[in-house]
């Protein structure tokens, strides 16, 4: 009887959270954005294109490219037209293609993004012969008009193509060598599934890390990562994270006997791969659709977690969705919404700040009432989680650092609420 009035409790509890006013988009959302049933995209034509004399070549011919355009400004200035998949659409306008030119030449580039302003520094990358890949080279400097929300810089070209996009390229296809790499995968204790199919058909990957005793009640961590193509920095913010998981230390082997991890490290495959700047083949937002699930990826993340509801052998405990943004934020569930257990990530934050002094750190709360990822796992489960965003430009060094460190003290505070939650029940 007294668990009966436990969850009639707690169900009132979530219910009297709830906002009466129904949530039609954020500040920077465009109109529409919370109707997720499919929408017209304009998929972008994959072809060469040479311009001038000597020719200067311009392709989008690969995994992950964005360029719909380009035509010769004047003698020096090549201007690149970058279109979204569909609009409205928020201002995240990605970019990714090959240029070369048929002799060594200095040229400028000007990236016009129609009715959008320019977000993301041009990375340089060239293909490295050893690696067999495409690695960063450099960023290069850029002169922004704010007048027009152009951006223009220059670059030496030549016979070699070279890649210029707004963040390193991250692909679907990469996904399962890059955990092989980082040994995510090839431990005994991790598995992976796929759990369900994207709008274009490509596998929903879910990984299950644990060592902990079948018999033994085990809460779960869940991971999401990657519904916006873009988003590479909160995406390698992931994968560092469930390196930290799958450690060999005393810590991890801790966690993972005492957890089990789930995490969907690439939920948006379609729109990472043919270049979308934030929505999937279906032309929505996938952190729009938590509510009516109108999309396949949300669709196989809700069907792999739902059986959880409830469950007194594997509860959700907390869950994480990994994004990028102009800064590093944590948007925590408002402290005065009980979670159980109780304002986790305010917790966590405060041990995140102790431990990178040096990196600027922002904090906002929301409520519950958007149908995104955090807010789907409250209304679900009952329990707190978070919308982690790292800064779109954060250093490689400070992405590692901060990344390595929030997992191990994540890993402490679960085991020590667990352990309270354990003791009280």
């Amino acid at each position: 009887m007294y668990k009966y009035f436990q969850v009639v409790i707690v169900s009132l509890l979530i219910v009297s959270c709830k906002s009466t006013e129904e949530f039609t988009g954020f500040s920077y959302d465009p109109p529409d954005v919370t109707n997720t049933k499919d929408k017209v995209i304009q998929n972008q034509a994959r072809r060469t294109i040479g311009v001038d004399s000597p020719k200067v070549w311009i392709s989008n011919e690969f995994e992950g490219a964005r360029m719909n355009d380009v035509y010769m400004y004047n003698d020096s200035t090549y201007e690149v037209f970058i279109a979204p998949e569909n609009a409205p659409i928020n201002n995240s306008p990605w970019y990714a293609f090959k240029i070369w030119s048929d002799t060594v030449r200095m040229a400028k580039i000007r990236l016009n993004y129609l009715d959008a302003t320019h977000r993301y520094i041009p990375k340089l990358q060239s293909w490295v012969q050893p690696d067999s890949a495409w690695k960063q080279q450099m960023e290069l400097p850029v002169q922004y008009d704010s007048a027009t929300g152009t951006a223009t810089f220059e670059v030496l070209l030549a016979p070699d193509p070279i890649i210029i996009s707004g963040q390193s390229l991250r692909t679907s296809s990469d996904l399962l060598s890059n955990l092989n790499k980082r040994e995510i995968l090839g431990e005994p204790f991790v598995e992976i599934n796929e759990v369900g199919q994207s709008k274009l058909g490509k596998p929903i990957w879910e990984l299950k890390i644990t060592e902990a005793k079948q018999n033994e009640k085990t809460p779960v961590l869940a991971i999401v990562s990657r519904q916006h193509p873009p988003e590479v920095t909160g995406y390698l913010a992931s994968l560092l994270f469930l390196e930290e998981l799958i450690a060999d230390n005393e810590l991890a082997r801790e966690f993972r006997e005492t957890f089990i991890v789930k995490a969907f490290p690439m939920l948006n495959p379609d729109g990472v791969d043919n270049g979308h700047w934030r929505h999937n083949a279906g032309g929505v937002d996938l952190n729009r659709d938590w509510e009516n699930f109108n999309q396949p990826e949300t669709k196989a993340v809700r069907e792999a977690l739902e059986p959880l509801k409830g469950s007194a052998s594997q509860p959700l405990f907390y869950a994480i969705d990994f994004h990028s943004t102009n800064e590093n934020i944590f948007y925590p569930i408002n402290e005065e919404v009980k979670t159980s257990p109780d304002n986790l990530t305010q917790l966590w934050v405060e041990r995140v700040l102790a431990d990178n002094p040096e990196v600027e750190f922002n904090v906002e709360e929301f409520d519950t009432s958007s149908p995104i990822a955090k807010n789907w796992f409250y209304h679900t489960f009952g329990i707190d989680a978070v919308t982690y965003e790292v800064d779109d430009q954060i250093s490689e060094e400070h992405l590692e650092q901060v990344s390595r460190s929030a997992a191990k003290s994540l890993m402490k505070l679960l085991l020590e609420k667990w352990e309270k939650t354990s003791l009280e029940n």
